[in-house]
């Protein structure tokens, strides 16, 4: 181990760079970037395990952020990484040209701890550094960098719904922090797909041919998916969506799989739970449904077939369109036939607005959703009161009291919110789960063995995976089998009704 770094001077590598440490500077006022990016897809990379404490206590929920240092060039801090509860972040660098010196900082919120400027970083190496606030950077050890196992990312960060993002990014710190797989650590190369399908499928077209990522989680959406799934397929490259609940996203072939329940089974259970004895004994029942949107089409059609077999009538059916905002002419045919509930699958921000102009209009009828509900916004835009009695069906919560969640469940809501300051979403939890079936398929593969197909196959062997959600195995058309949950809002806050096993 390397020892008093700042004092000494070690050579690197033959036409490397000498490590040495500068003096920290006070804290800057430039803000830092939200997101990490984790990985470039460069030619050649380093890794930093840097450590950010304070009085020798270790600080969690940093942001440590890495730029390059070049004469008469602003500092852009494009590398970053959040530190965990040992104070620790990992960063991944990775560009054309590595080697170099570099300035840090570490945010927290918007303010910032303290930055650190000079850091020499070299290509193929992975540092181990030192950052106290208020104190000398350190050099601690650095030592040749094993080669990384690399996964793409696809993702929506402009879709309606919450970002699957730091559910990956959760779940790499967390895999690289164990040791990685077999030894080599994990990098994510992640990719906005701008809520676009073309570029959705550019982009996983580079992640197989330039970053020669052995395996893909993602897209968030079906519409995706399915153009994506048939490149995957063709190039041979195993694949795990987040968000998709449509049935037919696999369809693609035997390399696509869900991290998701389908669209028929949330409908159906939810149909069920509307006419049973033991749910809410509804009789009749009206739907309201976003034209146009395979989504909410599919659900309607669950609810109503199952709804149906349990004894209840779908008395009417209304649509809408994504993106407006009056209901009243829907909401009006619907009171004439006075349903005992109305089923609504949709999305932010329209569910709540419909739920809201009903209660102002005097509708009485139980509000039943999918997924779609599942939105820290949904009480902001239709307020608590509207909402309260609704129910919905989502494979995850993270309510305020996690006591009776499995044990590696109350470990994500807790590392989550640790890292990110909030509780994590139904979205984040399909992230972090198809991260870690994918790594863990990986980690049962052969080192000498780490194929797509290999990986592939584990996929598909999967048994009793246990994380954020809980996966008994894949069916025939690689559909996980899990669960759903009925949940309710009461109180101003959302619980669990009922949990229906698959």
């Amino acid at each position: 181990m390397l020892k008093n770094i700042c004092s000494a001077i070690v050579l690197a590598l033959a036409g490397g760079l000498m490590w040495s440490c500068e003096r920290v500077m006070a804290p800057s006022d430039e803000m830092g970037q939200p997101l990490s990016k984790l990985a470039t897809g460069g030619q050649s990379e380093a890794v930093v395990i840097a450590s950010v404490s304070r009085d020798g206590a270790p600080i969690r929920g940093a942001m440590v952020e890495f730029s390059r240092s070049i004469a008469g060039r602003a500092a852009n801090y494009e590398w970053s990484g959040m530190t965990g509860a040992d104070g620790r972040a990992r960063v991944t660098i990775a560009s054309d040209n590595v080697t170099g010196y570099y300035r840090a900082r570490a945010m927290q919120g918007k303010g910032a701890l303290g930055s650190w400027s000079s850091i020499p970083i070299n290509a193929g190496y992975e540092v181990m550094l030192n950052l106290p606030i208020g104190g000398k950077a350190r050099v601690i050890e650095a030592s040749m960098l094993k080669s990384a196992i690399k996964i793409g990312m696809l993702y929506s960060a402009k879709a309606p719904l919450t970002t699957t993002r730091p559910g990956a990014e959760l779940a790499v710190h967390e895999v690289n922090k164990a040791g990685g797989v077999g030894g080599r650590p994990i990098q994510l190369i992640m990719r906005d797909d701008e809520f676009n399908t073309a570029r959705s499928v550019e982009l996983a077209e580079v992640l197989i041919a330039t970053d020669n990522v052995l395996a893909i989680v993602g897209p968030d959406w079906a519409i995706h998916a399915f153009e994506v799934g048939k490149i995957v397929q063709s190039k041979g490259i195993p694949m795990v969506t987040t968000y998709p609940t449509n049935p037919a996203t696999p369809s693609a072939g035997d390399f696509v799989f869900m991290a998701a329940f389908t669209d028929e089974f949330q409908g159906n259970a939810m149909g069920a739970f509307a006419a049973a004895s033991n749910g809410l004994r509804a009789t009749t029942a009206a739907i309201l449904i976003m034209r146009g949107y395979i989504y909410s089409e599919g659900m309607a059609t669950y609810f109503t077939n199952s709804f149906g077999e349990g004894g209840g009538t779908v008395v009417l059916e209304q649509f809408y369109n994504a993106g407006d905002t009056d209901f009243s002419t829907q909401l009006q045919a619907i009171d004439r036939v006075a349903p005992d509930v109305i089923f609504l699958p949709g999305f932010i921000p329209e569910i709540p607005l419909v739920v809201k102009q009903a209660k102002d209009m005097g509708i009485t009828a139980t509000f039943l959703g999918g997924d779609g509900f599942e939105h820290p916004d949904l009480f902001d835009i239709g307020g608590q009161d509207a909402l309260e009695g609704s129910y919905f069906t989502a494979g995850f919560i993270a309510q305020d009291d996690i006591s009776g969640m499995s044990a590696d469940a109350r470990q994500f809501v807790t590392a989550y919110t640790a890292m990110f300051g909030t509780a994590p979403t139904w979205a984040a939890s399909l992230e972090y789960d198809a991260v870690r079936i994918v790594t863990q398929a990986m980690a049962r593969v052969d080192a000498e063995n780490l194929t797509p197909r290999a990986i592939r196959d584990q996929i598909a062997a999967t048994h009793n995976y246990s994380g954020a959600g809980m996966i008994a195995g894949f069916d025939e058309n690689r559909h996980p089998i899990r669960g759903v949950g009925i949940y309710k809002i009461e109180g101003g806050a959302i619980a669990l009704h009922q949990w229906i096993d698959p």
